[in-house]
């Protein structure tokens, strides 16, 4: 009796049209198991070791050198709150979240949390205070919650445009570690911009004013007749073209403040007149501190050390051993210009455990033109730094002063964006201070180039590649394919 022949479900896939399917499903299902498995796996390696490999264009997650260093120093609890509603989702949130989620990995005293700013009303109030915080903002805070930082969604995140490119940038590593140095510190350096003189005023400086506070300097105007009290040990003035003298009294405590381990920056430009600033004047000279007079032009041969075809416009050169201008070099930002300058007297007959450097030369080839005289060839100084050491080693009674000779080295113009004049004024204030509550960490900018299509032809013909060509060629090969497979 012939054997009936097997079937149901069992006996279909065991025919031959099935193995192959079964195989491949089977296949299937494995490969899309393990890809789960693993990106769990993953996902858990980035949470708690920040294991991760950032492909996006602003490297938000490649943290700098600097914020490595500061992590391995908070040995307190920090919050990071960031103020979401709990069903609001973005790329920049996910992107923040990534940021703050590797701080807490690199060091678990860091603990991140969210704010629903609808359903957390109260808690936003507690920690803003009189700030005006907004969806987006991230909120830095000690465990007592006795300092706060908060930046909101524009001071940290935007897009520029400069001619046909389009640029995003992230300062939220920045902003972040700055604000764990300062939520952990109990000590606030101070950078005072003297007033009451005809001096350029601290609304005339709000990048530097802006740059200075994300570096944790508190930044306020100092009148000397009324606020003298305010300044203490390695604080810093600042004093930019004053138009009128000190007083008596004024000279007489700024002195007595720099003895007691004060620090002053000194910027005047070719135009102030020194000799109605005799107190001014005299206060430098105790230090063997002097300006020259006139203005500074560089040779006209010396091309790479003037700018924008004008010898008035210096190319400095700066000094390779000083820790301000290493600390540029060191890191690339060379490109000064410094116009208009007004000479710097060279120290001659230094005194004993003082130091003078020069920190911004020109060529060897300049001079400097004061109405109808000009004086010989020779090198020019641009910025001057004076260190009287402490005899008994202590850095906090030094007595620092730097000396500059153009305004556009702090005050707001176009030069402090394309070149690096304001890098080196927080440079010169943050060795002026010495502090260790200051941190550097570079901006995270992307550039978006934008694809440009020369003209409708060309759109044509791309039009028809990727309507056209591109289809009929992954249809045609669908077709090979199923071909191949059906006589298998």
């Amino acid at each position: 009796m012939e054997e009936k022949k097997k079937t149901g479900l069992f006996a279909r896939l065991n025919q031959r049209r099935f193995r192959y399917g079964r195989f491949a499903a089977f296949l299937t299902i494995a490969v899309f198991a393990t890809v789960i498995l693993l990106n769990v796996a993953v996902g858990r390696l980035e949470q708690t070791h920040a294991w991760a490999v950032n492909v996006n264009g602003l490297n938000a997650t490649e943290f700098d050198q600097a914020t490595l260093d500061v992590l391995k120093l908070v040995d307190q609890d920090v919050n990071i709150y960031t103020v979401y509603q709990t069903s609001a989702e973005s790329a920049l949130r996910v992107q923040v979240d990534a940021v703050l989620e590797k701080y807490h990995a690199l060091n678990r005293h860091i603990h991140i949390a969210n704010i629903d700013p609808v359903t957390e009303p109260g808690r936003m109030a507690q920690l803003a205070g009189e700030a005006a915080l907004e969806e987006g903002a991230v909120i830095v805070t000690n465990a007592d919650e006795s300092r706060v930082k908060i930046y909101n969604r524009d001071d940290y995140f935007g897009t520029t445009t400069y001619g046909n490119y389009h640029f995003t940038y992230l300062y939220l590593e920045r902003y972040v570690t700055t604000a764990l140095v300062y939520v952990t510190s109990t000590i606030t350096p101070h950078v005072f911009f003297l007033t009451g003189h005809g001096e350029v005023p601290l609304s005339s400086c709000t990048m530097l004013k802006q740059a200075l506070e994300t570096r944790n300097y508190e930044v306020t105007s100092l009148d000397l007749s009324a606020q003298r009290d305010s300044m203490m040990q390695n604080d810093a003035v600042v004093i930019v073209d004053p138009a009128r003298d000190l007083t008596n009294d004024e000279a007489a405590a700024l002195r007595a403040w720099l003895e007691a381990g004060g620090r002053l920056l000194v910027s005047l430009g070719y135009q102030v007149d020194t000799a109605g600033l005799p107190n001014l004047v005299k206060l430098l000279d105790y230090y063997q501190l002097a300006f020259g007079d006139g203005v500074v032009y560089e040779n006209e041969n010396e091309t790479e050390r003037y700018w924008n075809a004008s010898t008035l416009n210096l190319v400095p050169i700066l000094d390779a051993e000083h820790e301000i201008t290493a600390r540029l070099m060191e890191i690339g930002s060379t490109n000064l210009v410094v116009p208009q300058a007004r000479p710097i007297q060279p120290v001659l007959l230094p005194e004993s455990g003082t130091v003078y450097t020069r920190l911004l030369t020109t060529s060897n080839r300049a001079m400097v033109v004061n109405g109808t005289e000009r004086s010989a060839p020779g090198t020019q100084t641009l910025a001057l730094a004076m260190l009287d050491a402490d005899q008994n080693m202590d850095q906090e009674k030094d007595v620092r002063i730097v000396l500059m000779d153009s305004a556009y080295m702090l005050a707001d113009s176009n030069l402090l964006y394309y070149t690096y004049n304001l890098n080196f004024t927080l440079t010169v204030i943050d060795w002026l201070i010495n502090s260790d509550n200051t941190v550097d960490v570079s901006s995270k900018v992307m550039t978006n180039s934008t694809l440009s299509i020369p003209n409708s032809a060309i759109a044509v013909r791309m039009g028809i590649v990727a309507i056209g060509a591109v289809p009929l060629c992954v249809a045609a090969v669908g077709v090979i394919v199923w071909r191949r497979r059906r006589r298998l």
